[in-house]
């Protein structure tokens, strides 16, 4: 059993597609099909069930599946270990971040670090359960999402260890000649004639947001569920309906104000997520650190 054979095996694991993998591989079918049979001679078992010109990964495949990718992680890691031992200033930071959090805090941090370091960061924006999901995996080493003490569900990320960095209010938005846009406070029963932009399910934002109302006995009209900031924003500021967003300065860019409602409604916080089980590099212990301590000029804008 060699690397090379984990790695096809591993690869022809997510695609159940020898024609695919072997591309992929830049290989032949022939090789790659001996490399397979070769490793499956070795294990003395099946790893894959032949189903015509298809293959599909059986149970036995799948368990093996989880120990090589662990053991070629384990290599991985070694040779980061040592490449970050005699590169203490260099080497890569994988940062992942939720959408709402790219246009403004996400932007300042890389464009400040950058001043000070010239570490590259690799960032990669996905919904929070995905990146824990990920970042207990090992794909990332830094990662910042938003949330509350009830969402998401941190037992299902055992390995991973969540600080809370920023707190901010979650507000009503609308354009300015919406009928709402007066100055005067309302109730949250009043809202409930107009329509609703918010984010689709799969966001940090949304659950908090079902909750809310599900306490209140309140079905809001979600007329507009979108995936991004700047959607969600531009639909407002044309008076198409409220926007319920995180309070940011990225509010002054758009034509939209805040409705003064009479009792508190959400707020999300802004967490930092490692996995302490995972090596860290010193360029990823500095970064931690700088973000630690310039928190307050990190988030001025937020």
């Amino acid at each position: 059993m060699n690397i090379q054979q984990l790695h096809y095996f591993l690869h022809l694991a997510e695609t159940q597609n020898m024609q695919q993998t072997a591309e992929d591989l830049f290989i032949s079918q022939p090789a790659l099909s001996k490399s397979i049979n070769n490793l499956e001679k070795e294990l003395e078992v099946q790893l894959f069930d032949r189903i015509g010109r298809r293959v599909q990964l059986n149970k036995y495949g799948a368990l093996f599946q989880k120990r090589a990718y662990r053991s070629l992680n384990e290599l991985e890691v070694g040779k980061e270990e040592i490449y970050a031992l005699t590169n203490a200033l260099s080497g890569r930071i994988d940062l992942g971040f939720v959408y709402s959090l790219g246009p403004i805090f996400i932007t300042n941090l890389l464009a400040e670090y950058s001043k000070i370091s010239p570490v590259k960061i690799r960032g990669n924006q996905n919904n929070t359960v995905n990146l824990l999901s990920q970042l207990q995996d090992g794909k990332y080493d830094v990662v910042f999402f938003a949330g509350n003490d009830s969402f998401p569900d941190m037992e299902q990320f055992p390995d991973v260890e969540i600080t809370p960095f920023h707190t901010q209010p979650v507000i009503f938005v609308v354009g300015m000649d919406h009928p709402l846009s007066s100055n005067q406070s309302y109730a949250i029963e009043d809202l409930m004639a107009y329509d609703f932009i918010t984010f689709q399910k799969p966001s940090t934002l949304r659950p908090l947001i079902n909750t809310y109302f599900a306490s209140k006995n309140l079905t809001p009209k979600m007329t507009y569920e979108v995936l991004d900031d700047l959607t969600l924003l531009s639909f407002a500021s044309k008076n198409l309906g409220i926007g319920i967003f995180p309070k940011s300065s990225i509010l002054n860019n758009f034509g939209i104000k805040e409705i003064s409602i009479n009792e508190p409604f959400l707020f999300q916080t802004i967490y930092l997520a490692q996995n302490p089980s995972r090596y860290k590099s010193p360029a990823v212990e500095r970064f931690l650190e700088y973000v630690n301590l310039e928190k307050l000029t990190l988030l001025k804008d937020v």
